[in-house]
């Protein structure tokens, strides 16, 4: 809790489930449902502007898969062993990937390597590439083998600024969401909410203090 305190307000007031994902309705909605009725696709596809929530949306994702009380109820502050190491990007299970500085076939030759096993302790082995539009033609050509015919525990979440950059062999086979850029009102009720949160917080400290 006190390590939480010292996080800068974009860290710490990030969003931690589908409830905290404002603006994007249509796109929860469609992943709650799909993992209920367990039609969960091998690959999810996130695009959107820098800045609009593609990877946090893709980490929430990996948590609804695995969270040990199921995609309906979600953890929120007293997080389960998966939830929690997914949020600190620690967890064994889920493989994060920048696109943007690992752009080479052997990258992504580790990662198929890595897809070869069963997960270790949770339900799915999830891959989480961001940037995956900067891949480099090698590096698509051997993914796409990978996603035509995954392992039943493998998911692979892809996030992008630049959509039309990726192959149609590799968007045929994602789920695609374009993230919705927040309208102002969207923007300044979260700030109001956060500007509260922050002043009772410290009016706490005061009367405690004093």
């Amino acid at each position: 809790m006190h390590n939480n305190e010292k996080k800068v307000l974009a860290l710490k007031y990030r969003p931690k489930t589908f409830s905290d994902l404002i603006g994007q309705d249509i796109m929860v909605e469609t992943i709650i449902n799909s993992i209920k009725m367990d039609k969960v696709p091998n690959a999810y596809l996130f695009s959107g502007i820098r800045g609009v929530g593609k990877t946090t949306a893709a980490r929430i994702v990996a948590k609804a898969l695995n969270c040990n009380n199921g995609v309906e109820n979600l953890c929120q502050n007293e997080m389960c062993e998966h939830c929690s190491a997914i949020s600190n990007s620690n967890h064994m299970d889920v493989l994060e990937m920048d696109a943007a500085s690992k752009t080479g076939i052997d990258d992504v030759r580790d990662l198929i390597e890595f897809s070869k096993y069963g997960p270790s302790v949770a339900k799915f082995k999830i891959f989480i590439i961001d940037e995956v539009h900067m891949l480099s033609k090698s590096s698509f050509n051997a993914l796409l083998k990978t996603l035509e015919e995954p392992p039943g525990h493998i998911k692979f979440l892809l996030a992008t600024t630049d959509p039309k950059k990726l192959p149609v062999t590799i968007l045929s086979r994602c789920l695609q969401f374009n993230l919705n850029k927040l309208s102002h009102n969207e923007i300044l009720s979260q700030l109001k909410f956060i500007t509260v949160l922050t002043a009772l917080f410290l009016a706490i400290i005061f009367l405690i203090t004093f």
